[in-house]
């Protein structure tokens, strides 16, 4: 019988100590080696998964941006072109007299203009119609008078305008305003001359009918008005151009 010697048993109770890192490390490396992988992958995933939503997010961004800038482009442009199409409306009735052969554009009445033209309708009533009325200071001044005033104007601002005068001024009863071509001054003497009663009133204010003589004149400059009684146009034939040349000598 053989029995081992001291270094063979020191050797074989050493022997499960170097078994032991041959056998069971490697393996361990490898599952720590497949868990990191699989945790780097899982890293990876999320952050490509949040670079991606990133990307999205700036691209999200992006189109909302230029969504927003194109609607301000937008509502700039309609804004500008609202604007102008606005302005083109409301000049082009003020701009378009002045371009006729006969020039006749707004000139609102001056507070002695107003005074002189009641002044020639002193002991009248009636009716009073306002031929190229303006803003209606004329007819709403003869209707606090007692006059039932009519005013025709080819302007469509200054007729609502002056109607919305008229309701202020609580004249609107007795103030009407229509809009209307006014006719050139040959032409409506003679619509007058054959319309007119015997016992009519014409009041011209700054443009002096050309063929009729008026009664009575006041005022001076721009205020000057005329006025002319139905002996003046019921078949005069006479001018009032020398009349008018010795009141304003050039």
């Amino acid at each position: 019988m053989t029995f081992p010697n001291s270094r063979d048993v020191a050797a074989r109770e050493r022997w499960p100590s170097f078994s032991a890192p041959v056998w069971w490390l490697p393996r361990q490396r490898k599952e720590g080696i497949s868990i990191a992988l699989e945790r780097y992958t899982l890293s990876m995933s999320k952050v490509l998964q949040g670079e991606s939503h990133t990307q999205d997010i700036l691209h999200m961004n992006l189109n909302n941006d230029r969504s927003r800038k194109r609607n301000w482009g937008l509502l700039v442009t309609g804004i500008v072109g609202g604007t102008l199409v606005v302005l083109y409306a409301v000049a082009t009735p003020f701009l378009t007299p002045a371009l006729r052969k006969i020039c006749l554009p707004f000139v609102p009445a001056t507070s002695a203009q107003i005074e002189n033209v009641l002044k020639m309708l002193q002991y009248r009533s009636g009716s009073l119609v306002d031929i190229g009325s303006g803003d209606g200071r004329i007819v709403i001044a003869a209707a606090k008078e007692g006059f039932k005033a009519v005013g025709y104007e080819l302007n469509p601002w200054l007729v609502w305008y002056s109607r919305y005068r008229a309701w202020r001024e609580g004249m609107h009863h007795n103030a009407k305003f229509y809009i209307s071509d006014l006719w050139k001054m040959p032409q409506l003497e003679k619509k007058l001359e054959k319309e007119l009663d015997h016992n009519a009133r014409v009041v011209a204010c700054r443009f002096p009918f050309p063929h009729w003589m008026p009664d009575h004149t006041t005022g001076e400059g721009i205020d000057v008005v005329w006025a002319y009684d139905s002996k003046a146009f019921k078949g005069n034939e006479k001018t009032c151009s020398e009349t008018v040349q010795k009141m304003h000598p050039l």
